[in-house]
């Protein structure tokens, strides 16, 4: 009966956006810490503390999980995913196809205001870089990379990145290089996409990204296991 399909109709958009919004409360808490890699997921306890039944908590589960932030482990549970030193290498490989695309794409397509926040959030990261704050000033890498994506206006790009991202926020211990090393890239790539310059904006990204992965790949105290 008509009724009866409005009304499931609605709840089913009511029950999709809850399960969205403790997707996205998931999501920032890995960011944040609040949930550490290799953490196994207590359901009822996580349940209880965001006040969700289970249901919408196992289908962020699920959406996490196809982003590899979550990993489900048959008669164990869920986890949040750990990271081998090999496969934060192989994300930053991905990151170094994608990333630079996405600086060209912001430097023809961002707006005033975006390029406005993006003076705003250097601004925030220099001050961090200042104080010594290695934690925020991870936090603001992140957004400042996120932004840039979003910039590009390609959605799918945005999204691929932002969890790429967290993935190596929630698996590295500290900075990975110098914030003062990080913040000059930033102001260097900053200008090209004010000035519109997609060729340098793409070529900047990528030397900030390789110069991080190989890093990395020196590194021998931030990350786990081979």
């Amino acid at each position: 009966m008509p009724g009866r399909i409005v009304g499931g109709a609605m709840y089913k958009v009511e029950y999709d956006d809850l399960s969205q919004r403790v997707y996205k409360v998931l999501k920032q808490m890995i960011l944040d810490g609040d949930l550490k890699s290799g953490e196994r997921l207590a359901q009822d306890e996580l349940a209880q503390r965001l006040g969700v039944s289970r249901t919408p908590l196992l289908s962020a589960f699920s959406k996490l999980e196809r982003e590899m932030l979550v990993q489900t482990i048959p008669r164990r549970g869920s986890y949040v995913r750990s990271f081998t030193r090999s496969e934060l290498l192989d994300v930053y490989d991905i990151r170094l196809r994608l990333e630079p695309l996405g600086a060209r794409g912001a430097a023809a397509n961002g707006t005033a205001e975006q390029i406005e926040r993006l003076d705003a959030l250097t601004a925030e990261y220099r001050q961090l870089v200042a104080d010594h704050d290695s934690e925020r000033v991870k936090h603001q890498d992140f957004e400042f990379h996120t932004l840039i994506m979003q910039m590009s206006g390609n959605t799918f790009l945005s999204s691929f990145v932002a969890s790429s991202n967290i993935i190596l926020i929630a698996n590295v211990q500290g900075l990975i290089k110098s914030a003062e090393e990080s913040l000059a890239e930033h102001l260097e790539l900053v200008d090209a996409i004010r000035a519109h310059d997609g060729e340098s904006a793409e070529e900047l990204m990528y030397q900030h990204l390789l110069s991080s992965r190989t890093a990395l790949a020196q590194e021998t105290t931030s990350v786990g296991s081979e």
